[in-house]
């Protein structure tokens, strides 16, 4: 089904092909088709106009789209680099506002000792 644009659009383009081929003068029939051009340039130029705004923001949600699939890969690849040694240990935490929803989770993290220490590094919600 076609849209009310894209009948005025194919309205235009028959127009100015019939005005063309009604003269047997190649000339004539051509100046006659850019008449009828001439008459819709208006219609014409505001449809070009939207399809461009139109392209341009598509162009822009494709390349947002394609920053957060870049930066969604490099967290998931960060969140799975894990140390060797230590152990994954999945946990409830508390958040220390006395909320209604503590704990909060289920996180995992990785655990190891590193002089001395004990390191608790995020690895995401498990």
């Amino acid at each position: 089904m076609m849209s009310e644009v894209g009948k005025k659009l194919e309205q235009i383009y028959q127009a100015m092909l019939e005005a063309y081929r009604s003269e047997d003068d190649k000339e004539t029939g051509a100046r006659k088709a850019l008449e009828v051009y001439d008459k819709s340039e208006a219609e014409i130029s505001e449809v070009d106009y939207y399809l461009r705004l139109i392209e341009d923001l598509k162009r822009s949600f494709q390349e947002g789209l394609k920053a957060l699939e870049e930066a969604r890969a490099k967290e998931e690849k960060k969140a799975r680099t894990i140390r060797t040694g230590g152990s994954v240990v999945i946990k409830l935490v508390p958040c220390g506002k006395h909320c209604s929803g503590c704990p909060h989770g289920p996180y995992a993290y990785q655990v190891w000792k590193e002089g001395g220490r004990t390191i608790w590094k995020y690895l995401g919600k498990a």
